[in-house]
């Protein structure tokens, strides 16, 4: 789960002071507000080296090397320490950790849910850096966290198993009986499950039971997996036909080194969920955290785009959308932040007694 841990365990606590020689209860960010360009760059790389030259990172993002890379190739000097685990693992370790007065890390890179409830907390700082002018509209205003990419949940199918013209038309195709045994799931996706339940009920007028009978008959066809990569590798190799709640990105990487998976023609809608990066409140590292999400939020944005995600910034050289134009999309639920223990305890109901897929 954990991967690319290198933390020294003894960093300085809250009230250290950071380069600027403002103490941590103020903004650690607040001497580099005002530059911009190289002028801005200069300043953090020079501070960042100060500091320790090094950056601590957590993070959920399965992808989270390429950007490592892509950032040590534009600043060799800065050593990045990740961690990567499942993003509630990741929300825990960095709640713990302040709520212990040991604050670890510098920057988190996770999920909307996940990143709403440390900005609830209190442990985010917003970015206000001029990256921030190439990013979309829906990247920003997000409180204390950005997002840097967006995840899109879509249906995909094994194509050995699915003929061609034999694929699904729509969501409610899938509580057909032909389907007994042969979709997935995934046991943590309670977000995706309110953001289409929402879909069904404010946006096609299907009232709350009907959307609720709808769901049960497609459960009875259902095997649950547990994590995103694995349900994707269980997809290619044909222990489904079908996964209702798999990422695009997943779907297409696998079908790029010759998995037999797809997911167009595209069953709407398409569920985005925004993921982000966020700059802690009390870093121990601050200028190279902005130096990071500048570059994350900037030149970055390739690396994303490279790794078949979807860029955050509304212009990337190279990028096509691999949501095909016309697609019907829905953005990711806001009554999963505000009523998120009843989603999740809805979800885990309906898929109590459901078998295991693999």
């Amino acid at each position: 789960m954990a991967a690319g841990l290198i933390l020294t365990g003894c960093g300085s606590s809250p009230t250290t002071q950071s380069p600027g020689g403002q103490a941590a209860d103020t903004d650690p960010y607040a001497p580099y507000a005002s530059l911009t360009g190289q002028a801005r760059t200069d300043k953090l790389l020079a501070d960042a080296k100060k500091d320790g030259a090094q950056i601590d990172l957590y993070t959920s993002n399965t992808d989270i090397q390429d950007l490592v890379d892509g950032f040590k190739k534009a600043y060799p000097e800065i050593k990045v320490n990740a961690f990567r685990a499942n993003s509630e693992t990741v929300l825990q370790r960095i709640s713990q950790e302040n709520q212990a007065n040991k604050p670890q890390n510098d920057v988190v890179d996770t999920n909307d849910i996940e990143l709403r409830a440390l900005d609830s907390q209190g442990l985010l700082k917003p970015y206000t850096g001029p990256a921030a002018a190439g990013l979309k509209d829906a990247a920003k205003g997000l409180g204390g966290w950005t997002a840097e990419r967006f995840n899109a949940f879509v249906i995909g199918w094994n194509t050995n198993l699915v003929k061609k013209g034999q694929e699904p038309k729509s969501f409610a195709d899938l509580a057909d009986p032909r389907w007994k045994g042969r979709l997935s799931v995934e046991i943590g996706d309670w977000d995706w499950y309110a953001s289409m339940h929402t879909y069904l009920t404010e946006e096609q007028g299907m009232s709350q039971s009907d959307a609720d009978d709808l769901f049960k008959r497609i459960a009875a066809n259902v095997k649950v997996t547990k994590g995103h990569t694995v349900q994707g590798e269980l997809l290619s190799a044909g222990q489904f036909a079908v996964a209702l709640s798999v990422y695009s990105h997943t779907v297409d990487k696998a079908a790029k080194k010759g998995a037999p998976v797809a997911w167009r023609p595209v069953v709407e809608p398409v569920i985005l969920r925004p993921n982000g990066v966020g700059l802690m409140s009390h870093p121990r590292h601050p200028a190279a955290a902005l130096l990071w999400t500048d570059w994350v939020l900037g030149d970055g944005q390739k690396a994303i785009a490279e790794s078949l995600r979807i860029p955050a910034a509304t212009s990337v050289p190279g990028f096509q959308d691999p949501i095909p134009a016309g697609t019907t999309t829905y953005s990711f639920s806001k009554s999963a932040e505000t009523d998120g223990k009843r989603w999740s305890a809805d979800y885990d109901a309906l898929l109590r007694g459901v078998p295991k897929a693999g």
